[in-house]
């Protein structure tokens, strides 16, 4: 069972309390992880086939995390497959409930890692991008109207010099491992319309 220790007592009446390197929150006063990201948390009753692959990408990983409940999960999965799950959920969960204050620091970086759906993973990694994409075609389709792009990041490749579509591909390897934020994202739209495995 994880240690509560009360961290912070401010003017407002919030309370932060610290659990196993992450931060839960005493009062509505700060949106916490699930509120900020609701639409990129994972369902551990349902997304078992998403949940073992962050696992395996846990152990497999050359980086250590820093929450410790995803430190014990990755030791215990390299003595054993499925030995580090509960331990996963568990990390996983406390990250959930802590709170979310900006996006240059550890526990969003093991929220974006390990605990989240980023924007491949709802496309699904069978519906991305092959090998053999022909990158220079779908490049010339961010130039017609009815194809143009939606976010501002897309629409800046689009309107670049060049047509060999290597910016396109960059594009979307680095949008890949970004957050799902919903299916009303500009990215997350521009990602399945350029980078799926049919476009």
């Amino acid at each position: 069972m994880s240690k509560l220790v009360p961290i912070v007592a401010g003017v407002t009446g919030t309370t932060i309390i610290g659990v196993g390197g992450g931060y839960l929150l005493s009062t509505q006063n700060t949106k916490s992880f699930k509120i900020e990201f609701k639409h990129a948390i994972l369902d551990f009753t349902k997304d078992t086939a998403l949940i073992t692959e962050k696992l395996t990408k846990l152990k497999s990983s050359n980086s250590v995390p820093k929450h410790s409940k995803l430190i014990s999960a990755k030791n215990k999965e390299v003595k054993g497959t499925n030995q580090g799950l509960n331990d996963f959920k568990e990390g996983c969960k406390e990250i959930y409930n802590s709170a979310f204050d900006k996006k240059d620091s550890d526990l969003f970086r093991d929220f974006q890692s390990y605990c989240s759906k980023n924007i491949k993973d709802v496309i699904t990694t069978e519906n991305w991008f092959a090998s053999g994409a022909d990158w220079s075609a779908r490049f010339n389709k961010l130039k017609v109207e009815n194809t143009k792009p939606s976010s501002v990041s897309l629409t800046t490749i689009a309107n670049g010099a060049g047509n060999d579509g290597n910016k396109l591909k960059e594009w979307c390897e680095n949008i890949a491992n970004s957050i799902y934020e919903g299916e009303d994202n500009l990215e997350f739209k521009d990602a399945k319309a350029s980078c799926g495995k049919d476009n």
